[in-house]
């Protein structure tokens, strides 16, 4: 079995087992992004009011390299990973702030920006397909690394034996570090597409 082989059937394995998980964190992604927004129009408001007038337009979305875009990303999502093992509660943190933050903002763009709100939305689908998605499963890798840990703990202390214990629990660590993988592919793609099509292709659905 070749290299390539291996790894996509791990991957999907990883997947599948955890598609309920997936899905879970996906639906709080989606509930903490929509209800950002809803909750942040008031004080937006209050801050665009005071601010200004200024010819924005939705090219100040971003203006950073592929590269830059990528290492950010990635940084924080071993962040994530790594620091999950104290009870999966950064997993959680990081997934509820991404959404929100960014919930936050398209509510900015929303009040600050003719059709913002229309601009922001359609500015995040080419990229944020893999972004976000990436963000939800390093999420959950964080989650399955814990769920290693906590099972690796309990069956070592039943068993009194590292090595059983390691090899009753080790296919979630492998699951966890596919996941991460998984999701590293998605922000190599994401990366430039954010950096080079997503503010050109909002402008060409919705005008500059």
């Amino acid at each position: 079995m070749s290299i390539l082989t291996k790894f996509k059937d791990l991957s999907v394995e990883a997947l599948k087992d955890n598609k309920k998980l997936i899905i879970g964190l996906y639906i709080l992604f989606i509930v903490c992004f929509v209800a950002a927004w809803i909750l942040a129009a008031p004080r937006v408001e209050s801050t665009v009011a005071s601010m200004p007038a200024a010819n924005t337009t939705a090219t100040g979305i971003q203006s950073v390299g592929a590269t830059e875009l990528f290492l950010n990303n990635e940084w924080g999502g071993i962040l994530t990973y790594v620091l999950s093992i104290f009870f999966a509660i950064p997993a959680f943190v990081m997934l509820i702030y991404n959404a929100v933050n960014l919930g936050a903002i398209g509510q900015l763009f929303n009040q600050a920006i003719p059709n913002g709100g229309l601009k922001y939305i359609v500015y995040l689908i080419p990229h944020g397909i893999f972004e976000i998605t990436a963000t939800v499963i390093q999420s959950a890798a964080g989650i399955v690394l814990f769920l290693f840990i906590w099972r690796f703990i309990k069956a070592w202390r039943s068993s009194r034996e590292a090595s059983d214990a390691f090899d009753q629990t080790k296919k979630l660590l492998i699951q966890s570090i596919m996941l991460m993988i998984f999701a590293t592919i998605l922000l190599i793609i994401a990366a430039p597409i954010e950096a080079y099509v997503s503010v050109p292709f909002s402008s060409l659905i919705v005008g500059p």
